[in-house]
């Protein structure tokens, strides 16, 4: 997560912070400028993330309330208007694992617009969505699934979910990425695929990302850090990375029990601000 990345480089004041009803927390940092993005570690893009309270998630109306802020976003981000105006869902990950499955769930909740054009009610847009997949289950690279049914339908911009890596705890099910970036599949989990952005796709990309998983990596790197600073002695950052790397720990993510509950809970906000959005009843 972006907010994750600067933290950690001590850029935290990038971000504009501003304090919503029911305690949501919204960050907007603009990353827009090559150097500024290199320097934070991440793709040049707008994000905006809102961290909730853990209570906000179970209260129906504090749940609308959240979903009406992200499809304020949303529809800030794309920039799409008008009834010809198409916006494609596609949900990334891994179905077979619930950490995982966060793109898949959300689509499923979908109000999507009907194919027959004379059977659609008069809205601003019309509503696309659809799986991809991963390549370990289909054979197929997950960004040339996309940019095939892009090619095929021609979207106005496309809207891409999927689970994230956090190296906090609290931020777990609870906080809500959106960004103009893009993303690439299993980058959070060390994988390295090709990306899914505007520069394949040619029209706008808007990455939506709830963390379902913590990154062990910077979890252990950052207690032993604060653990033997707060005990006063030196912490030799070389050795740790290499201690970690030789327990073969670089690449482990964890996911709370309670990773059902987080999976669908998220994936029926995103889902609800996507309709609220674009739906066909909106």
């Amino acid at each position: 997560m972006a907010v994750d990345a600067l933290e950690k480089r001590s850029m935290g004041n990038l971000a504009r912070e501003s304090t919503l009803s029911y305690g949501i927390v919204r960050r907007y940092v603009n990353l827009t400028k090559s150097e500024l993005a290199e320097k934070a570690g991440k793709e040049k893009g707008v994000y905006v993330t809102y961290d909730c309270p853990s209570a906000v998630l179970e209260s129906s109306s504090k749940i609308r309330t959240l979903q009406n802020r992200i499809a304020e976003t949303l529809v800030e981000l794309v920039g799409v208007q008008g009834r010809t105006s198409k916006v494609l869902v596609v949900g990334l990950g891994n179905d077979n694992v619930t950490a995982d499955s966060l793109g898949r769930r959300t689509v499923d909740m979908l109000d999507v617009s009907p194919v027959s054009e004379a059977k659609r009610p008069r809205a601003k847009v019309r509503l696309c969505g659809f799986s991809a997949g991963v390549e370990g289950l289909t054979g197929i690279k997950t960004a040339d699934t996309v940019e095939g049914v892009c090619m095929k339908i021609k979207p106005s911009c496309v809207i891409v979910v999927d689970s994230l890596a956090t190296s906090s705890a609290t931020r777990l099910g609870t906080s809500f990425q959106l960004t103009t970036a893009g993303i690439a599949p299993a980058s959070g989990v060390g994988g390295d695929k090709p990306r899914i952005d505007r520069s394949v796709l040619g029209v706008p990309v808007v990455a939506v990302g709830v963390p379902l998983v913590l990154s062990m990596r910077t979890v252990l790197s950052d207690f032993a850090k604060d653990y033997l600073c707060a005990s006063g002695v030196e912490c030799d950052e070389y050795r740790l990375r290499n201690e970690i790397a030789e327990k073969r720990l670089g690449n482990l993510v964890v996911a709370p029990k309670e990773i059902l509950y987080y999976a669908d809970s998220a994936a029926a906000v995103v889902a609800g601000a996507i309709n609220a959005a674009f739906g066909e009843n909106h």
